[in-house]
């Protein structure tokens, strides 16, 4: 089995409790990782010289996931899709030392890139959970903050 096979397995996994059990944010960030994963396989070189240059194609793709896993964080009240923020930024980082760093290894450019995938899909799961977690303790979870109230400083 491929790492790629692996990965699609615990990501198809993830997603899918994500859906069934998580509330509308762990919805929503399912179907986009879902997404990215297939436009990152769309966007990559072909086999011979991937990773042996920049792959500006799958920098668009992440840059796009960032910008939108930041908004979810901005808008929802749960911790996780910071955390997922934070990561994505990682893997855009990650292009930049390609960037500007053109000895890197193929090999290490693509660990850069592809390994902050696996927290993600762990953060993604344990979000779901706590959202179960909070619908058994309190009977509802809020998902989203309050647009006034998070942007109101008047005190």
């Amino acid at each position: 089995m491929t790492r790629q096979f692996l990965f699609d397995i615990f990501l198809l996994l993830s997603c899918a409790y994500a859906f069934l059990r998580g509330g509308l944010p762990e919805r929503i960030t399912g179907i986009l990782l879902l997404a990215g994963d297939l436009l990152s396989v769309l966007a990559v070189s072909e086999q011979p010289t991937r990773f042996h240059r920049e792959e500006f194609g799958l920098l668009a793709v992440d840059c796009s996931l960032f910008v939108v896993l930041w908004w979810i964080s901005v808008r929802s009240t749960r911790w996780w899709p910071l955390f997922l923020a934070g990561l994505q930024l990682d893997a855009v980082i990650a292009h930049g030392m390609r960037l500007f760093a053109s000895d890197v290894m193929p090999i290490s450019y693509l660990n850069a890139v592809a390994l902050w995938s696996y927290p993600m899909l762990a953060a993604l799961v344990a979000g779901a959970c706590r959202h179960q977690r909070r619908l058994h303790f309190y009977g509802r979870d809020s998902a989203w903050k309050a647009w006034r109230a998070a942007v109101d400083t008047s005190g």
